[in-house]
């Protein structure tokens, strides 16, 4: 796979998340706004609301996004995680990195990348990090 095919998969994956986090972003507002003029109905605070421009998140990079999420206590989200593997996966790309483990360096395996365009470890270096940390949330309990 070329360069130019895993920049593209990798536009084509920010597109689904992008559309994700502005839903996440539409509901988490919409459900702050309904608890906030639950007992008002068509009010003056309502149409002021309704007529100020929303942040376009779309235009936004994607460490603003993250940054975004982080500072809404976001940062455990699903959502969040997979941008940030996503920011990460074009930063390899760009420095000519993508595709190695980021454990021992190897080539990932093309069946997992292609399953996952984001994944950071080989099958075999993410199942000993999957081991450790399991084990390690034994230990903290």
């Amino acid at each position: 796979m070329s360069n130019q095919d895993r920049h593209s998969r990798l536009l084509q994956l920010e597109a689904s998340l992008r559309q994700e986090f502005d839903d996440l972003f539409n509901d988490t507002f919409e459900d702050i706004f309904e608890d906030l003029f639950e007992d008002i109905a068509n009010t003056q605070w309502e149409r002021q609301l309704d007529s100020q421009p929303r942040d376009n998140f779309i235009t936004r990079s994607l460490s603003e996004l993250i940054e975004w999420m982080t500072a809404q206590q976001l940062g455990h989200h699903s959502l969040c995680q997979r941008l940030m593997q996503l920011d990460a996966a074009y930063c390899q790309l760009e420095l000519g990195l993508y595709g190695l483990c980021a454990d021992c360096e190897t080539q990932i395996e093309a069946a997992r990348l292609s399953q996952d365009p984001t994944a950071q470890r080989c099958n075999h270096c993410d199942n000993k990090y999957h081991r450790q940390h399991r084990q390690e949330l034994r230990l903290d309990h």
